[in-house]
């Protein structure tokens, strides 16, 4: 994992970027993700196959991870398929998250987008295959982050929460 550019002057964001992954998204087993803070989710799956988490752990730069987050315990790796119309309003995350890790896993037309705490536009990370994001929870100054599908495409993208 490369560490590039802050994001922006209020965020505590960086772009990233790993060699590729070699993962076939579109043919792998998905199912519909459990709801999240009491909603149901309609237009989430998620992957399960624990060989492929271990691939993507195997490309993030544990180091790196330390040093910005010294106190995290495990990193919970996710992969997910957002079909059409998927949306996740300006939010912040559980407290037990203390950052995340978002890579692309095909070239997506949208991306994760940060806004204020008064949920207005600040940046937006890399659409691109093979990069993303690295962000610190919890911080100030409050800032939020959203994503949605508004493509007619499917977007693949994998997760590492840091707890």
């Amino acid at each position: 994992m490369i560490v590039k550019n802050k994001l922006h002057e209020d965020v505590l964001a960086w772009e990233i970027e790993v060699d590729d992954l070699n993962i076939d998204v579109e043919n792998l087993d998905y199912k519909l993700q459990d709801g999240i803070l009491f909603r149901k989710i309609t237009t989430r799956f998620e992957n399960h196959n624990q060989h492929l988490k271990d691939k993507i752990f195997s490309f993030l730069d544990i180091n790196y991870i330390k040093e910005k987050v010294p106190e995290y315990k495990e990193i919970d790796i996710r992969i997910f398929k957002d079909v059409p119309g998927f949306k996740l309003w300006p939010h912040v995350d559980v407290k037990e998250h203390k950052a995340f890790l978002i890579i692309n896993l095909v070239n997506n037309v949208d991306s994760t987008t940060f806004h204020d705490f008064y949920d207005e536009f600040l940046v937006k990370s890399s659409n691109k295959k093979n990069t993303g994001v690295f962000h610190l929870l919890h911080t100030k100054p409050k800032i939020r982050h959203a994503v949605e599908n508004t493509s007619d495409k499917n977007r693949y993208t994998t997760i590492a929460f840091i707890k």
